[in-house]
This record gives C-alpha cells, structure tokens and sequence, in this order.
C-alpha cells in the first residue's frame, strides 16, 4: 500500500479524493447553515414552560372561556413575544416529527424541558414565516377531552436564502477546493519542475544539482537522467579539451610554415601561403571562441554607445566606409570582450559583402540596447537565415561566394553568426536577420542589463 501511494497514480488519486472530500464537507456545511435552527437551549425552556402553563389553563378553565382564558395568557406576553397560543376544539393537522428528525429533536426536547408535556400527544409541523425568510414551528398538544392547544413559535428554522447568494457561496467552495487542490498538484510536480530545470541548464556550461524527490517514478527517471547528464556533461569536457589540445598544437606548425614561406624566392607565392596560414589561424580562433562561447568572462558595467564608436573609429582607419549613429553613452552591465568579439564579427561579416556600414544603437540605460549592424551588400534570403545560424554551415550567394555567416575570427569555417547565437543562449538576449534599409542584411542584437548569458 505505501509503494503504491508513493507512486504517481497514487498521489493524483490522493489529491482527487481529498478535493472530493473537502467538496462535500463544504456542500452538507453550506446545507447546516442555510437550514439551521433559529432556537437554543434557553428559548426553548422557556417556549416549554409557556405551552405548560397554557395547558394547565386551558384544562381548568370551564369550556366557554377556555379561548378567552388562553387569550388573556397571550395577551399578559410582552408585545412582538415569539410564541402564539390558541384553543381549538378540533384539527386536522396531523404531526410531522416521526418524518422530520429535527422536529422529532423538537419535540424530545420539549417534553424534556417540563415534565408536565412527557405524557401528552403533541404534534409538530412547520410552516412558512410570514416573512418569507424563516419557518415556523407549529404544534398541537391534546388535551385530556380531547381538544387541542395549539402553538406558533416564529422563526424556528432559517429558510433557504437567495438563490444568487446560495449561487455564490457554492462558487467559492468550488474555487477555494480547485486553489487547494492546485497547491497539492502543484507540491506533487515540484520535482518534476526541478528536473526540467535541471535538463535545461545541462550544456550551458553549468550543471544544475539534480535531488531524487517525489513520486517513485519521478525519482527513478531523475537517478536516471543524472547518471546521463554525468555522462553528458563528460563527453563535452572531454571533446572541448580535444579541440583546445588540436588547435594549440597546430600553432606551432602553423608558425613554421610561415617562416617558410616567407623565405621563398617567390614572393607572390609565400604572401599566397601566408594568406591561407592567417586563415587557418583565424579558424582556430574561431573554433576556441564557438566551443567556449564568453563563459569565463564575469559581466560589468560598460558604456555600450563608446564601445560601438571605438569599433566604428576603429574600422574606419582600416578604409572601411562605416558610420554609428546612436546616444552619446548607454551603460549597461554585460560582458565587454564577448560583445566587442560578437560586433567585429558582424562588422567582418558585413565589410567582406558590402561597401557601406552603419551601426545603429538605441534602447535604455541599466535596462536594454538594440545594436543594429546594417549594410548594403546582397544579404541573407528570408529562407536560408535559419540555416545561417548553424555552426558549419556555409550558403551560397549571389555570384558563388560563401555566406555572410564567417566573420574574421572564423573565416571560411561558418562560425561567426553560430558563435553569436550559442553565446546568447540561455539568456533573454537575441539576435534576429532582417532585410536593411541601406538594401542588405540587417543583424539586430537585442541586449538586457546582465544578459549576454549572463546567470
């Protein structure tokens, strides 16, 4: 039985039953309260002692003023009294007690209260109030002749109230056992939650804690899935260190080949050699730069607008034709190398395509910046940017060039927009293609204060 209740089926059905509960308590409660008795212990001693007296009365009076004399009894009452009395020979009510257990209650309790009702028929029934609003109760006690005296006490039992507030408080019952069954079903996927957490973080260069907790099944799957994030998260190390290992040892061979090259008779051909060295340099940079994306950089405050015209300036001396247009300072808390490495890219990209550039700056200090990086070459087509995004991955454009997706710090390897994304994920920053203004392709960078992956 517990290893069932320890499962999931186990818990759900748990919560349904306690609902189903909790629902039905709150039904018989608004029930007891809309039907409830209006008359306690006390009133009813004295309601006992009254019809008592007025009993004995009514048996002494001779039979001509025994409807006076109970009348005169009613009369000697304080003005408004609850209880009504009168003497009638006959009747044809007839008792109600035996199908009624509060009337049955009643009448018990009647008989109690004064000893001079326990042998005595009576007969209990109730009726409207003349508000509306309650019931009566009406009874009969039998007289040794044979007559009765009859009895009305007003507002014995509430009567039902409207029908809008009868409406309203079932709707509160209901919403206050959905709220307290969602808190239960909610505590019931925590740990469902924590592992879904725990799947999102894994390969963000971070791990999540994973803790065994909840339902068997749920804790089956997260032993499972942290024996597989161990594995997952060791195989990364272990292909990160590899590409680090390859790269820095194709430095050296790299460097010999250009002593080399510069040392050929033919100048043309060791400045051909030494172009296609650089490439491969900028490659291995760009492979470093993709696998680690910025994680080892802590963010601070930078002003984002000097950032921009530094770069502009920068290349500008370098003969490009590149203008920033933007606010003269817009600080924000990011990570200044990855930025400045995300931007040259962009730049990069855009100067081997195009002729002209302008960068645009806009947003809202300690709060966002949108860096627009526009150009006036061919562009992306609206159906391959998805595929410009991908790390490798390498489009053919107008005239048979490569795409605009390998800046300088990857060129010819299809890293340079796949390093901005994997360097935005995980954050609420983004980067979006677009066509531009100036006729080619728009790379809009949308950045939060301590985004830029930032945790």
């Amino acid at each position: 039985m517990a290893g069932m209740m320890a499962g999931m089926m186990g818990r759900i059905a748990l919560v349904l039953t306690a609902a189903i509960l909790l629902e039905l308590l709150g039904i018989v409660a608004l029930h007891q309260w809309q039907d409830r008795e209006l008359v306690d212990a006390a009133r009813t001693q004295s309601i006992a002692r009254e019809i008592a007296d007025a009993v004995q009365i009514a048996e002494t009076a001779p039979l001509p003023r025994r409807s006076a004399a109970i009348d005169d009894l009613a009369a000697k009452g304080p003005a408004g009294q609850a209880l009504a009395l009168n003497w009638v020979p006959n009747t044809i009510i007839t008792d109600h007690s035996a199908a009624n257990a509060r009337l049955a209650a009643m009448r018990a309790r009647l008989m109690q209260a004064d000893d001079r009702l326990r042998d005595r028929e009576m007969r209990l029934s109730l009726m409207p109030g003349r508000d509306g609003r309650q019931h009566d109760l009406v009874g009969l006690i039998a007289l040794d002749d044979g007559s009765f005296l009859s009895f009305r006490v007003n507002r014995y039992l509430r009567g039902p109230p409207p029908l809008w507030l009868v409406s309203l408080l079932h709707i509160l019952l209901l919403v206050a056992v959905f709220g307290l069954a969602m808190v239960l079903v909610r505590a019931l996927l925590r740990p469902l939650r924590d592992l879904a957490m725990a799947a999102d973080e894994t390969g963000r260069d971070h791990t999540h804690a994973i803790v065994p907790d909840g339902p068997r099944e749920v804790r089956q799957l997260a032993h499972a899935f942290s024996a597989m994030q161990a594995r997952l998260i060791a195989a990364m190390d272990d292909n990160t260190q590899a590409l680090i290992a390859v790269s820095h040892d194709l430095r050296t061979p790299i460097q010999r080949a250009k002593l080399r090259a510069a040392m050929l008779d033919d100048a043309a051909a060791g400045a051909a050699i030494e172009q296609e060295l650089a490439a491969m340099d900028r490659f291995i940079d760009g492979a470093l730069a993709y696998v680690r994306s910025g994680a080892d950089e802590e963010p601070r405050l930078i002003d984002v607008a000097a950032m921009l015209a530094a770069i502009a300036d920068d290349t500008a001396d370098q003969g490009a034709d590149i203008r920033f247009r933007g606010p003269p300072s817009l600080i924000l808390h990011t990570r200044p190398i990855l930025l400045a490495r995300m931007l040259q890219n962009l730049i990069d990209n855009a100067r081997r395509y195009a002729s002209r550039i302008e960068l645009r700056l806009s947003g809202e200090a300690n709060r966002y910046a949108e860096i627009c990086v526009d150009d006036d070459g061919p562009g992306i087509p609206a159906e391959q940017r998805a595929d410009a995004l991908q790390p490798f991955r390498k489009l053919a454009l107008a005239g048979g060039e490569g795409p605009g997706d390998d800046g300088a710090l990857a060129q010819g390897a299809g890293l340079g927009l796949a390093f901005i994304q994997r360097a935005l994920s995980g954050s609420a920053d983004c980067m979006t293609l677009e066509d531009s203004p100036l006729g080619g392709l728009r790379a809009r960078l949308t950045l939060h204060d301590g985004g830029l992956g930032a945790e």
